[in-house]
């Protein structure tokens, strides 16, 4: 399938760099929330420690592996190419380090619930924010955004498929997980692509192909609609 593309991604405008600094934000708080409601691992994590388990390599080293390998995939199959946010969230370990040592930890199985779900909320807004920005992904989600827009899917599908996976090889391979791990494989999916809507009405860019309204049955297609249509597909398709 025939995926049209600016030669090369734009620097993006103040909006969009706002939205993507949002996103970031709530992203990073996010996972750390999730984390110190201590309910069990997230879906990329349950594969690190599997893929440490069974290697014997130290995790710094999977991980690094393991983007390096997502990237390369993300561009030669899905035309994803790395760009500012791939390089901006190749650090963001130290963001989610600084979040963990602040957001505090629950004493009780209701309040590590509580937490879990503000985690998951605050995840999936901030990874679509920083999404719709177009201004690239993270070497995890390089994946998932390349499948939905290569192939033209729901987002909340390709996002459910991809963490079911990832989680899936992870325990197979002897990975840590808990429950918390299939609420949030199950959870960010349901709540992504509303998530997304908002993200790119904020940001002023168009939304993925999949999820755009059809046409009415019978309209006209005007040269300038037709143009406009082109552009924005191409436009969607430089983050």
């Amino acid at each position: 399938m025939t995926t049209l593309r600016t030669p090369t991604p734009g620097l993006g405008t103040p909006r969009r760099w706002a939205v993507f600094g949002v996103g970031v934000a709530l992203l990073l708080v996010g996972i750390a929330t999730s984390i110190n409601a201590n309910l069990g691992v997230g879906s990329w994590q349950v594969l690190e420690t599997g893929l440490a388990r069974v290697t014997g390599a130290g995790l710094d080293l999977v991980i690094l592996g393991e983007a390096a390998l997502a990237i390369v995939l993300a561009w030669v199959w899905l035309g994803e190419r790395p760009w500012i946010a791939t390089v901006l969230l190749a650090f963001g370990g130290i963001g989610i380090t600084a979040a963990i040592d602040v957001v505090p930890v629950p004493g009780t199985i209701l309040g590590q619930s509580i937490q879990l779900g503000v985690g998951m909320v605050l995840l999936a807004f901030g990874v679509a924010f920083y999404l719709a920005s177009d201004l690239g992904a993270s070497a995890q989600d390089s994946l998932f955004v390349g499948v939905y827009r290569k192939y033209r899917l729901r987002p909340s599908w390709v996002r459910f498929g991809v963490d079911a996976l990832v989680v899936v090889l992870g325990i197979m391979l002897g990975g840590q997980f808990g429950i918390g791990t299939f609420a949030v494989t199950l959870g960010v999916p349901l709540l992504i692509e509303p998530a997304l809507r908002i993200g790119h009405r904020l940001a002023d860019t168009p939304l993925p192909e999949a999820m755009r309204p059809p046409a009415p049955e019978g309209a006209e297609i005007t040269p300038a609609a037709a143009v406009e249509t082109a552009v924005a597909g191409r436009v969607d398709r430089t983050g």
